[in-house]
């Protein structure tokens, strides 16, 4: 189900930068090869007021994760956790892959294999060498 601004309430250009401010909170952490949480990345979208617990924060990050898969990108929000010190993601990330199309029986391995390809594409390179 592809998210739109008209569904959250706000306007095409508030979404937008949202969905923008969100996915580069994400793409920071990923960089520095950790996870994040809701909090945090809510702390980082300054067009709007954005609730870490609320619906506009999962749709948020469910757009951002539809606009990774379709361009065959891994799961960047794979790395987000509900609130600091998780150490796995909520269920709606799980539902949202299943969603999409990704298929998998053990949910936690499909989980880290993702992780792993985030930290691999976005994370600063590994200068041990």
């Amino acid at each position: 189900m592809r998210r739109t601004a008209a569904q959250s309430g706000i306007t095409e250009d508030t979404w937008a930068t949202a969905k923008h401010q969100v996915r580069s909170a994400i793409r920071h952490a990923a960089y520095e090869r950790r996870m994040t949480w809701h909090a945090e990345i809510a702390n980082q979208v300054d067009i709007i007021r954005l609730d870490p617990e609320s619906s506009l924060m999962s749709d948020l990050l469910a757009a951002v994760f539809e606009d990774e898969y379709a361009t065959g990108g891994p799961a960047l929000t794979s790395i987000v956790t509900v609130k600091y010190g998780d150490r796995e993601p909520s269920s709606a990330f799980f539902t949202e892959a299943r969603n999409l199309g990704y298929r998998f029986t053990e949910p936690l391995t499909f989980w880290a294999e993702e992780v792993r390809k985030v930290f691999a594409e976005h994370g600063r390179p590994d200068r041990r060498g």
